[in-house]
């Protein structure tokens, strides 16, 4: 009979997840897994496999939180008003946390030659673009924005500048900045 776990796993991979978060997938050791999750290596391969099956499960549930998060931020009566509740949610997570998308630090670390990490990143990012690609669709149709732009590339230019406001941000730590940025953004959305 299997002895019943006496840990949260969620919990435990969710402490996995903000430490490759902070220092990456490559510079994370086994060791430093064990000690952040406080478990011994053998319950660490037991439920959640080796460091890089573990690294995949952290991802997703990075990706899965992040547009729940979206999601839940796009709040307001009309599709713009949702669209730009989205954007500065984004600005105020990075102030607030001080840190990059961890999708965003494992597209450049491991998008390239790791083809699960690319998967898990794409499949997240088309997520999060067709979101914006509806929310922008339906705020065409309502004459929040000019009839002559395209929703899925305007969608696709919206995520592709939350990375240049992560980038910003931690390189500046200028909230002023970055809402100035954002702002922007919102701005050109509209005009």
């Amino acid at each position: 009979m299997a002895r019943k776990k006496e840990f949260d796993p969620e919990e435990r991979m969710e402490k996995a997840r903000d430490l490759f978060w902070q220092k990456g997938y490559n510079a994370t050791s086994m060791e430093d897994l064990v000690q952040t999750m406080g478990l011994n290596r053998g319950s660490i391969y037991d439920t959640y496999g080796d460091k890089h099956s573990l690294y995949l499960q952290c991802l997703g549930n990075y990706a899965a939180e992040k547009l729940r998060e979206h999601k839940e931020a796009a709040m307001g009566t009309s599709p713009i008003e949702k669209v730009e509740n989205m954007i500065l949610s984004v600005v105020e997570a990075t102030v607030n946390t001080g840190k990059c998308c961890m999708a965003v630090n494992s597209t450049f670390e491991l998008a390239t030659v790791d083809q699960s990490v690319h998967s898990i990143i794409n499949n997240n990012w088309k997520d999060i673009v067709n979101f914006f690609e509806q929310l922008l669709t339906d705020a065409r149709e309502v004459g929040e924005i000019s009839a002559d732009k395209d929703p899925r590339l305007l969608a696709e230019f919206i995520a592709a500048n939350f990375t240049g406001l992560w980038q910003t941000y931690i390189l500046s730590r200028d909230k002023k900045q970055v809402e100035k940025l954002a702002q922007f953004l919102i701005g050109m959305i509209k005009n």
